[in-house]
């Protein structure tokens, strides 16, 4: 009996029935969300890369290699090129299991000239904080959770629970919805407060920004209020349908339709240019568009913005990114 299971994972036959399979299953992990921005997805990872039978076609590939190697003798001078492409084969997927197991995978944005010891893991994680009345000293204390790695995706069963306690109080945290790419929105609603928009772009991306009356928005350390003079940030002022800024660092904006340009002047007040780009603390705020919404849906990223007034009655919609526009509105997220 175990002479015949053995004479089965030694043969050739099973070779090229596993280089079929192993192929098939690349082709299929290849395809199956084409549509992505990534060939490797939550989805296809879960289905296929990340699958034990995936990993069982490698360790049977494996076993099936070191048996031919003995079998049919490859330590012999004149089967040592044969005797190479098995240990290639051998290393590789070797390769394969530190990866999985012991390396991790990520991508880092290094500027020119600059230098980065960060990196954004290519897996998901959901880190949580509870903060509440209890303190120590004076001093309020934070609940931290450890990370749960999550694989986010429309195309899978995302659900998780969170089980944990605050002085003495249970909490949980349940799953509720996942939406792909969401972007928080404006849509009207009664009794909503006025919301600016801000579109700024960086790494080469426009991003959206909400930002509500009376409030102070950190975009990538450079704080922007709106109708709330704030010290050391960009206050953007609306007042009886005129648009100010005032800025506590110099720069320059360029009108959009006809290129004109000028300088911005630091702790001055200033209009404001609609559809023009400013240049302001290294930020590129590119493009305001100023609507009177009731609630915004956010898409956080750098400093590009063109402004462009709107007057309507909002309510946001749900969470992905993080968008900013100017509207009588109230907040609504629909998130992930």
């Amino acid at each position: 009996m175990i002479k015949k299971i053995f004479s089965i994972l030694f043969s050739t036959r099973l070779t090229a029935v596993l280089f079929i399979v192993f192929a098939a299953a690349m082709a299929t992990g290849t395809f199956l969300y084409s549509s992505a921005e990534t060939s490797t997805t939550p989805y296809t990872r879960e289905l296929v890369y990340n699958a034990w039978w995936f990993e069982a076609i490698l360790v049977v590939f494996m076993i099936n290699f070191i048996g031919n190697i003995g079998k049919y003798r490859l330590f012999r001078k004149e089967k040592w090129a044969t005797l190479t492409l098995h240990l290639a084969f051998i290393l590789i997927i070797i390769g394969a299991f530190i990866t999985r197991y012991i390396s991790f995978e990520g991508v880092m944005h290094v500027r020119e000239g600059a230098t980065e010891n960060t990196m954004l893991s290519s897996d998901a994680y959901i880190t949580t904080f509870i903060d509440g009345d209890y303190e120590v000293d004076g001093v309020q204390q934070r609940r931290t959770i450890s990370p749960i790695l999550v694989r986010l995706s429309e195309k899978l069963n995302n659900y998780f629970e969170i089980n944990s306690d605050y002085n003495g109080q249970e909490v949980t945290i349940k799953y509720k919805d996942y939406i792909n790419n969401a972007k928080e929105s404006v849509v009207p609603a009664e009794g909503g407060k006025n919301y600016l928009k801000l579109v700024e772009a960086s790494d080469g991306e426009r991003h959206d920004h909400w930002i509500g009356e009376g409030e102070v928005l950190n975009i990538h350390n450079v704080l922007v209020s709106f109708n709330n003079q704030t010290e050391g940030a960009i206050n953007l002022i609306y007042n009886d349908g005129v648009y100010s800024i005032a800025s506590p660092f110099e720069g320059e904006w360029m009108r959009m339709a006809d290129k004109k340009k000028g300088e911005l002047l630091s702790d001055s007040i200033q209009p404001l240019n609609l559809r023009s780009l400013y240049q302001v603390a290294n930020k590129t705020l590119r493009e305001f568009s100023l609507h009177v919404v009731y609630r915004p849906n956010t898409a956080a990223q750098n400093t590009n913005t063109t402004l462009q007034p709107h007057t309507h009655s909002m309510q946001p919609k749900q969470k992905q990114s993080t968008n900013t526009t100017q509207t009588t509105c109230k907040k609504k997220h629909t998130g992930r």
